[in-house]
């Protein structure tokens, strides 16, 4: 058993609950919020939630004692994890009015066009990334489950 794996399970529930709330609600600590907060909330955070719950129930469901993940599911869960960090930080954000297009890059270092467009592309490299690691994971918990330990 992997300390990895282990310490990767049980940080599992609390680590996706608040990435969650980190992707739906990350862009205020920085001063941007607008429609994306309600868009999210309403799109994003329910697949989240549900993804993280599948994921959740499949890793504390697999055979083995003590209860840990295998090394791929351990590395495939710490990249959705740092997806989904980069995806709530730096996605932009818009309202209602004018001059209101933020992102945690125009908010440290002024606003411009290209920094408000360079930070919808690290948003949906982080969303990439979280999707990509996810999948591999969701493979890793479904088809390379642990084995069950032999009764001695």
């Amino acid at each position: 058993m992997s300390t990895l794996g282990r310490q990767t399970l049980l940080w599992m529930i609390p680590v996706n609950l608040l990435l969650v709330a980190w992707v739906w609600l990350g862009r205020i600590v920085f001063g941007v919020g607008g429609w994306f907060l309600l868009i999210f909330m309403l799109s994003v955070v329910p697949v989240l939630l549900i993804a993280m719950l599948v994921s959740t129930i499949l890793a504390f469901t697999q055979d083995g004692r003590p209860r840990a993940l295998t090394p791929l599911q351990a590395v495939a869960q710490l990249a959705t994890w740092a997806g989904l960090f980069v995806l709530g930080a730096f996605m932009p954000d818009f309202g209602d009015t004018e001059d209101s297009q933020l992102s945690l890059l125009t908010q440290v270092f002024g606003y411009s066009d290209s920094l408000y467009d360079l930070s919808f592309l690290i948003a949906l490299a982080g969303a990439v990334v979280a999707v990509a690691a996810y999948a591999v994971l969701l493979g890793a918990l479904v088809f390379a489950r642990r084995p069950a330990t032999a009764p001695a």
